[in-house]
């Protein structure tokens, strides 16, 4: 069979169209960027629960000693450092604590032991204190820091702590008589 140049046969060989191509490389870039947004999201909100979760887990645990010990301990919350340590301890080192004078009627010190403990915060979280029967927030920057009383009765004042990484927070208020997470917000936004 012989073809007239005007009629030939056009024999398809398997394969992709370039609109088929186009759609397709579409759709794996919408979801690799979903997918970048989503990790970046959940990384935020694990440094976010990280950094307000150190802060309570040392104040259960100087909540815990003050009671044990039946002394008042101190939470001290820095931009750069969460602390906890007696009450008489005031003055704060990059190597460890000092001693300051012991008041009249201090526990003698050879009977216990001073249990103190540090964990250094997040550089890329921002803190905020707010304290009991205020409207204002206090940020933590520079030298700047909150020192919480914790009472030998189990008392801790009712506080609230914002952390927050960029337009993401959490807010986290902590149990006057727990030093637990009584209440949490958090708002999680893709940058």
């Amino acid at each position: 069979m012989q073809q007239s140049g005007r009629h030939r046969r056009v024999r398809q060989v398997g394969g992709f169209t370039l609109l088929e191509m186009v759609f397709v490389l579409a759709m794996i870039a919408i979801m690799a960027g979903w997918m970048t947004l989503s990790v970046a999201t959940v990384e935020t909100e694990q440094k976010l629960r990280e950094a307000s979760g150190n802060i309570e887990s040392l104040a259960k645990r100087a909540r815990n000693i003050a009671v044990m010990q039946q002394r008042p301990y101190q939470l001290t919350i820095s931009a750069s450092k969460v602390s906890i340590a007696p009450l008489y301890v005031l003055e704060f080192e990059d190597e460890g604590f000092t001693r300051a004078s012991l008041s009249e009627g201090e526990v003698n010190e050879g009977r216990l032991d001073d249990i103190t403990a540090s964990e250094s915060t997040d550089s890329e979280v921002t803190y905020e204190i707010k304290r009991w029967r205020s409207d204002e927030w206090e940020m933590l920057e520079g030298e700047k820091r909150i020192v919480l009383t914790l009472d030998p009765a189990g008392l801790v004042e009712p506080i609230s702590i914002r952390c927050s990484i960029g337009k993401s927070w959490m807010v986290q208020d902590l149990h006057p008589l727990t030093a637990g997470i009584r209440d949490e917000q958090m708002s999680i936004e893709k940058e």
